[in-house]
């Protein structure tokens, strides 16, 4: 339970969606050591993802076109 209040903090954090006052609660609760390690997980994978779906738009588009 633990790690999906250190995602959802973390994505939160991401987007700039947070209350101060459940920030400060969350930030409370959470284990900081493993804080980074969550962190840098999420953002590689936004970034493959939104890679994977440049990808596919720019291979599907081509294929497409009959080239």
């Amino acid at each position: 339970m633990e790690l999906l209040r250190m995602v959802g903090m973390v994505l939160a954090s991401f987007f700039g969606v947070r209350k101060r006052a459940n920030h400060e609660a969350d930030l409370a609760k959470v284990n900081m050591v493993l804080l980074p390690f969550v962190a840098v997980a999420l953002a590689l994978m936004i970034g493959l993802l939104i890679l994977g779906v440049v990808e596919l738009i720019v291979n599907g588009t081509s294929s497409a076109q009959g080239f």
